[in-house]
């Protein structure tokens, strides 16, 4: 038992080394631009498992205490017990002692003489003078034995005694020494949670650096977005006052696959955004078809928008390409945008619905949806019929 706990001993205090210096490894330093979020985190993620691991040394180690105090716990009661019988042991030779000088008295006052000389001198006859000397051989025998084992029992419970106590005094000392240990243990806990109080409060600046940072660019690319949708538009409207008539070329990329009349011979006067709009939500959820232009069998980005108009009167000449949109129409800036204007992206085309969503044909997955913002890409033109 003595050898497992001093090996229980000398591994706490390797163990401690180690932490405290794993602990040393993770100390918060001061917050620096350069401290990631994830960094930070990767130290906080360190301690907790040194917190976590010293935690369960100290569970270990206050049941090796809780064991030791059990042991010299039992080593008083030893020692008690033992000290009871050598006082026991010590009562019964003084006891042997004075019984003998009992009899030696009983004898002098009584006028005989125990001795051999006296036993063969004062018999009878030879039967007489034996059974003298046996009874006084007897007697003697008697007190030497009885003295020698009482000797003996104090002398063994003496030695006892002393193993036992010294065998107290050695687990005292492993339990100081557990103590010194746990305090250790307990200091190194405690500098562990100051630094892990150091490290949240980094992180927590950190995130907050990281969120205001993203907020930040976020803000830039929509004022960039926001900047070449006007400068878009401004363009479309310059190449719109140039043109000498009512007609434009549409292609994905530079509107040259045929002519079509605008107003597409008689649009409906009376309509309005909200209304194409709401004609245009009627099929969201509708599949996409490339190069289909059914607003219930399927469509496509460029053939979803000319339906949509053509049911108010607009392109009867025919579909428009996502690229031939960006002439149609006025030209309209992003910060007057309003619902049923059409949205130009490159390669792809789309209604405003309001609220900063458009209505599309997104794609073969999604299909017709109401859903995306209106800066899911670059706006190229914003063009209002």
């Amino acid at each position: 038992m003595n050898n497992r706990i001093a090996k229980r001993i000398a591994t706490f205090m390797l163990t401690s080394v180690m932490t405290l210096t794993l602990a040393g490894a993770v100390m918060p330093r001061e917050v620096h631009a350069e401290r990631s979020v994830n960094d930070i985190q990767k130290d906080k993620d360190n301690l907790q498992n040194n917190i976590d691991s010293t935690n369960s040394q100290l569970v270990t180690l206050l049941a090796e205490v809780a064991d030791l105090n059990s042991q010299i716990s039992d080593k008083e009661s030893e020692i008690a017990d033992t000290q009871a019988n050598l006082e026991a042991a010590e009562q019964s030779v003084n006891e042997q002692r004075e019984a003998i000088k009992l009899r030696m008295k009983y004898t002098y006052e009584s006028g005989q003489n125990a001795t051999m000389l006296t036993a063969i001198l004062e018999s009878k006859n030879i039967s007489d003078m034996l059974n003298r000397v046996e009874y006084a051989n007897t007697i003697y025998q008697y007190d030497q034995n009885m003295l020698t084992a009482y000797q003996g029992t104090v002398e063994d419970m003496t030695e006892i005694k002393t193993q036992l106590q010294t065998e107290q005094t050695s687990l005292k000392t492993q339990k100081s020494e557990l103590d010194a240990k746990k305090t250790s243990l307990n200091n190194t806990l405690a500098t562990m949670k100051t630094q892990m109080g150091s490290i949240d409060t980094e992180l927590a600046a950190a995130k907050e650096a990281a969120a205001k940072k993203a907020a930040e660019e976020k803000k830039k690319r929509e004022e960039a977005q926001r900047k070449a949708a006007e400068e878009a538009a401004r363009k479309a409207t310059s190449s719109q006052q140039n043109s000498s008539d009512g007609t434009f070329h549409g292609s994905e990329g530079n509107g040259s696959s045929g002519s079509h009349n605008v107003a597409g011979g008689n649009p409906t006067a009376s309509v309005n955004g909200s209304a194409i709009v709401s004609y245009a939500m009627q099929f969201v959820g509708n599949p996409y078809v490339w190069g289909g232009t059914s607003l219930t069998g399927g469509a496509d980005c460029s053939g979803f928008v000319t339906s949509v108009y053509q049911h108010f009167g607009y392109f009867k000449g025919g579909r428009l390409t996502s690229g031939g949109f960006r002439s149609v129409g006025s030209a309209v800036s992003y910060d007057n945008i309003q619902p049923g204007d059409i949205v130009c992206y490159s390669g792809h085309v789309a209604i405003y619905a309001g609220g900063g969503k458009i209505v599309e044909a997104q794609s073969t997955k999604a299909g017709i949806t109401a859903n995306r913002s209106v800066l899911c890409h670059d706006i190229l033109a914003i063009r209002r019929m």
